[in-house]
Parts: structure tokens; C-alpha cells; sequence
């Protein structure tokens, strides 16, 4: 390709930023990355609205988070600013007025009332609802004297009655529409700002963007684009459309069914890496049934046509495995800090916390981030090492007697002759030992207890894992041992006691 790739996403900042908006910002990043070109970041905006500037802040954070960085944008510049097309107000009606010149474009005075009752007919002789093209034969006297009378107008584009429009997509092959089927679109509003169609073009035309690559819901509009580039007499970009994302229903991602904010990803405690792994994932495929990978990785490998066209399911449950995957690689000391405030939003971390707390929350992370699929459960998950003062969890008459067996042997584990004495056992050994435990330490300390007792493993480790613990099952007891230290495990043992008798 002689021509420098150019791609870009453009997202428009009137609420949360979407899971969506990722996934387009990581193919066309990808795709300019890969073939040396550069990838920009433009805010679609006319729609004043329901714009707001907290919106935009925050499709700037998301996408940093992500490391989904670009070349050019309104924060960082570039040679085709601005990157706000409400800072380019101007270039919008100039380029309307040109196509109006060209015989391309026309003013229409239609009133909301006939639109009303237009679509009400259509709607009854059961026709798709479309302008019909009412102002399009208006002379030049007539548009003269309706402007000179200061009636309000809008800007239609005038797509040819007859013959089709041909989508070249990268992707699908050639998309037919036939051009009497699409009607003119609006390019310039009753209010005087650009429709996104306009906008959308007119832009990427003057940010030399050489690949639109989008999601398949803007199909239907690009042969609108095409008969403006036509129009115009310009260059068209390549498409590429790509498959949407989907629910388990294969209906589209919607809020109503799955998570759509990208800070609903960030608050969850999922990392950037396992999220922007998993938005790979999406329609796409590495090779060699390789799943988990880079960004650097997936850039470097990166080839348009391997994207599948069936719509790519969002499974929140791969994302977990995912996400877990890229937690167990990801370097400690970081995982730690990243997870930090998860721990101290649960009041198990100190905001300042010192090096010797911090030192332990590490342990802790080392230990649940084999099972943990997000930050947030490595919080939820801790439990066992921070709280001291605990039950045993009871029976209720609604649970199922699956349910009550488990918990009945737990219950059942610190009321045996043999079981009481283990536990007794274990702490006369325990209080022997230093305040500062290593693992293998107390793994020496419970084999020792074993020992000791010349019993089977299940009286002694299962009574030891209810007073430590209060679970029946959970993470290995010398490495709860370790972290907690001698004092907090005598101590838990001693508040069982009082509560339960059992010596």
C-alpha cells in the first residue's frame, strides 16, 4: 500500500463510554499499528444535547486505561485538528453549500407538520417511511425567495432514483443497495449543525482516513457516504464493517442484558490486559487456538481478514478466565498495587498502608489470583485472612439437605473426643513458635500435630480449618497460618472456644 493507513474511532461523548467503543478503538489501532500508519482519536460532538464534557473525560481515561493510545486527538494534537467536530462548526456548512452549488444537495422547507403527515400515509399505504422528495424540484427563484423570507430550512443530500450503490466492504465483498430505496438524507439541521452523516464524512475525508472501520449497524448508512464521496469528488476510504457484539441471545449488547460501560470493567477490578485480550477475542481468531495474548502481540500478528463475520458473544464467563489468566502473569508487586484499593475499600488494607502491610496483602494476592477472575473477588475472596471474629455458618430450615451436610460437618468437626484434643494439641505447639511464621513453618507445626495425634488427616486438619477459618474447605491452613501469624490464629481459636464449648 503506497498510501500511510489512517484509521480512526469516533466516539460521541453523551453518556458512559461502551464496551464497543473499545473494540473498534483496538482493531483500527491494530490495523494502523500493524502497516506503520497512525491511529486517531476524533469526538463526534454535534449533538450538543447530549453532550457533556464529563462524557468525553471519560472516553479519554477508558481508553488510556486500555492503553488503546492514538497518534492524534484533541489531547494530544496532530496535522488535522481539530479532533472535536464541535470546533469545526464552520467546515460543515461550507462543504453543504458546496454540494448545494454542485446541484449535489438542496435546501428543503418542508414544516414538521407535513413530515408528520407525510410518514402517516406512508404508514398506511404500509410504504417505508422516507422523505419523498418534495423541495428537491424548487428553482432557484423559488429556494431564493423562501430564504429571503427567512423560512426555516434543512440541507438534503440528493441520492440518485435510480440504479444501486455498491458497498466494497474488505470483509463482506460487495454490499448492493438499490438507490431508490434510500432517501435524502439530511446534512445540515434546521438548527445549522452537521448530521453525523456530513460530519462523518467530511472529516474523514480532510484527516486523510484511508480505512472506516466500524460496526456492521452503520451498513445501511454507507451508501449515503459513498454517493457524498461521489459527490464531492473524492477518494473514497476502504470499508470494513465490523460483526457486532452479542448477548448469549445473539441479540446486539445491550445494558439491559450484559454490562456495557467500560467503567463498569474498571470498577470491577478487571485488568487491562485480560480486557483488551478478550476484545481480541471478539470475531476474531490468532491462530494455532491461541487465546491468551498481548496487545503487542495481537498488533504485531494482526490481519484484517481473519475476522469472522458470525456475531462474536460477549460471555462475561471467558471474560473472567481471561482476565484470571493475565492475573496470574501479570507481576506481582503491580497486581498488589493495582488491587490495593479494592482491600481498603472493604476496610482490609489502610489507605496509607506501610510496607510490612503491604507485604502481607502481596501474600494474599500471590495466593487468590490462581482462582480469582477479577481484583475486586481477590478482595471478596479475602475474607479468611482479615476478619478474626467469626461463626460457624448454621443450618436453616429452607436449605436443601445437600446444602446442610457440609455445614453439619463442620459443626460435627469440633465436637469429637479426638478432634477437640488436636485442636488442643496444635495450640501448645503453636504457642512455642515464633510470632513470625514462615509456610514452611507452620506446615511443620501441623504435620508435627499430626503426628502427635496418630489420627487420620480429617481429625485433625478439618476441626483446626473450622476454628482458624469457620469454612469447611478453602485456601491451604499453613498459608492462612503464615499470614495471619501466631497471635491472630491463637487468638481465633480462643473466640471459637468461648462460643462453641469445646473445651
Amino acid at each position: 500500500m503506497c498510501k500511510e493507513i489512517r484509521t480512526r474511532v469516533a466516539p460521541s461523548p453523551t453518556g458512559d463510554p461502551h464496551v464497543g467503543t473499545a473494540y473498534i478503538a483496538l482493531f483500527n489501532l491494530a490495523m494502523a499499528k500493524r502497516n506503520g500508519g497512525s491511529f486517531l482519536l476524533r469526538i463526534e460532538d454535534t449533538d450538543q444535547t447530549r453532550t457533556t464534557a464529563d462524557s468525553e473525560k471519560q472516553i479519554f481515561d477508558t481508553l488510556n486505561w486500555l492503553e488503546l493510545g492514538w497518534d492524534e486527538g484533541p489531547d494530544v494534537g496532530g496535522n488535522y485538528g481539530p479532533y472535536r467536530q464541535s470546533e469545526r462548526f464552520d467546515l460543515y456548512g461550507k462543504y453543504a453549500e458546496e454540494l448545494v452549488e454542485k446541484g449535489e444537495a438542496y435546501y428543503c422547507f418542508c414544516t414538521r407538520d407535513r413530515l408528520d403527515k407525510l410518514r402517516e400515509r406512508q404508514k398506511a399505504m404500509k410504504k417505508a417511511p422516507g422523505y419523498d422528495g418534495h423541495c428537491r424540484s424548487l428553482s432557484k427563484e423559488e429556494v431564493a425567495a423562501k430564504l429571503e423570507a427567512g423560512e426555516e430550512y434543512v440541507i438534503r443530500l440528493k441520492m440518485p432514483y435510480d440504479g444501486e450503490t455498491v458497498i466494497k466492504d474488505i470483509l463482506r465483498g460487495d454490499i448492493v443497495f438499490e438507490n431508490d430505496k434510500i432517501d435524502d438524507q439530511i446534512l445540515i439541521k434546521g438548527d445549522g449543525f452537521p448530521t453525523y452523516h456530513l460530519a462523518n464524512v467530511v472529516d474523514d475525508h480532510l484527516m486523510g482516513i484511508t480505512h472506516v472501520i466500524r460496526a456492521e449497524e452503520w451498513i445501511a448508512s454507507t451508501p449515503k457516504h459513498i454517493q457524498m464521496y461521489k459527490a464531492f469528488g473524492w477518494d473514497m476510504p476502504q470499508f470494513i464493517h465490523m460483526p457486532l457484539l452479542r448477548n448469549a441471545d445473539r441479540t446486539k449488547i445491550s445494558k439491559r442484558k450484559n454490562p456495557v460501560s467500560l467503567n463498569y470493567y474498571y470498577e470491577e477490578g478487571y485488568i487491562k490486559e485480560g480486557m483488551v485480550n478478550f476484545l481480541g477475542l471478539m470475531g476474531y481468531s490468532m491462530g494455532d487456538n491461541k487465546e491468551i495474548f498481548s496487545l503487542t502481540e495481537f498488533i504485531e500478528s494482526f490481519d484484517i481478514t481473519r475476522v469472522s463475520l458470525g456475531g462474536p458473544i460477549f460471555d462475561l464467563e471467558k471474560l473472567g478466565w481471561v482476565n484470571n489468566q493475565h492475573m496470574r502473569m501479570k507481576d506481582l508487586k503491580e497486581l498488589t498495587e493495582l488491587s490495593k484499593r479494592f482491600f481498603v475499600a472493604r476496610g482490609f488494607v489502610s489507605e496509607d498502608a506501610d510496607e510490612k502491610e503491604m507485604k502481607t496483602l502481596e501474600k494474599v494476592v500471590e495466593i487468590l489470583r490462581e482462582t480469582a477472575t477479577t481484583m475486586k473477588k481477590l478482595a471478596e475472596l479475602s475474607d479468611i485472612y482479615y476478619v478474626d471474629d467469626f461463626k460457624l455458618p448454621e443450618v436453616t430450615e429452607d436449605m436443601s439437605n445437600k446444602a446442610k451436610k457440609p455445614i453439619q460437618r463442620l459443626h460435627n468437626a469440633i465436637k469429637g473426643e479426638d478432634e477437640v484434643k488436636a485442636i488442643k494439641c496444635f495450640v501448645e505447639k503453636l504457642e512455642l513458635a515464633p510470632e513470625e511464621l514462615t509456610v514452611e513453618e507452620a506446615k511443620d507445626i501441623l504435620n508435627d500435630t499430626l503426628d502427635t495425634m496418630g489420627t487420620g488427616p480429617g481429625k485433625v486438619f478439618m476441626p483446626l480449618r473450622a476454628v482458624i477459618t469457620g469454612r469447611g474447605k478453602g485456601a491451604e491452613l499453613y498459608n492462612v497460618i503464615s499470614i495471619i501469624g501466631k497471635a491472630r490464629t491463637l487468638a481465633r481459636i480462643k473466640n471459637m472456644n468461648e462460643q462453641y464449648k469445646m473445651y
